[in-house]
């Protein structure tokens, strides 16, 4: 049995997730005393004994049929609710997004092309799927391939986008917020069918911990608001979201 919380893999949160989890663990039964931080995404994903991991919407709605979503956390992070947030359009120059899908030779850089935040929710706000690509691996990087001209639009989970700016300011200062993407449902914690019987177990311990004063600091270090418990189904219209081309 595994669980893990790597979808915001910046060392200096480490400890807070491993508190978090101690204190989900407090109300769980038999549950993986500690997170699994080395293993890749999509090991995680597919793995038959997965208790709790994190993914992306996207893919939770395209390739991962079988996970079973758990909820998500409500971010604390501008213009999110209720379990809900908006991506970070963010830009080379101060210049809307309309200026920027104008002007010839206009790149974006993405993270991932399987990315809600970073490529499905740009090109929303584009209204159209950008000619010029440049696919960087991490939104870090994708901050960094504007700041550094490389690229001259971006979208940024709006986690993401706050972990940077706290701990690299010069480096959100260099690049210009033009916009948010669509409100989408913020990162969905998963789980294996093998642990269906659990859900409702599971569902609670996440609500009690980020409910519990004594955590209070943890949560705010990790921008996590409260818990919101969502289905699959809340997921599903994200591919009506989707620009055509990418369905």
């Amino acid at each position: 049995m595994i669980a893990s919380l790597g979808m915001y893999p910046f060392g200096h949160l480490r400890d807070d997730y491993d508190r978090l989890w101690a204190a989900v663990c407090a109300n769980l039964g038999e549950a993986p005393e500690v997170l699994s931080h080395d293993l890749e995404l999509h090991q995680v994903w597919q793995h038959h004994e997965l208790l709790v991991g994190q993914t992306c919407g996207w893919p939770l709605v395209t390739t991962l049929p079988d996970l079973l979503v758990i909820g998500a956390f409500d971010p604390a992070v501008p213009f999110a609710t209720n379990g809900r947030y908006r991506s970070v359009a963010i830009a080379s120059k101060p210049l809307g997004i309309d200026h920027w899908r104008a002007e010839p030779g206009t790149r974006v850089a993405i993270n991932s092309f399987d990315s809600l935040s970073g490529w499905v929710s740009l090109c929303d706000v584009w209204d159209g799927v950008p000619t010029s690509v440049l696919e960087t691996g991490a939104h870090i990087d994708s901050m960094r391939a504007v700041a550094e001209g490389r690229a001259d639009v971006a979208s940024i989970d709006a986690v993401s986008f706050e972990f940077i700016a706290d701990t690299m300011p010069m480096l959100a200062g260099r690049v210009h917020i033009v916009g948010h993407g669509p409100s989408v449902p913020s990162l969905p914690l998963v789980m294996a069918p093998a642990h269906a019987h659990r859900l409702t177990e599971v569902r609670a311990a996440f609500a009690d911990a980020v409910a519990d004063p004594a955590l209070a600091a943890v949560c705010a270090r990790l921008r996590i608001g409260g818990f919101v418990s969502f289905d699959r189904s809340d997921y599903l219209p994200l591919l009506e979201m989707a620009h055509p081309r990418l369905r």
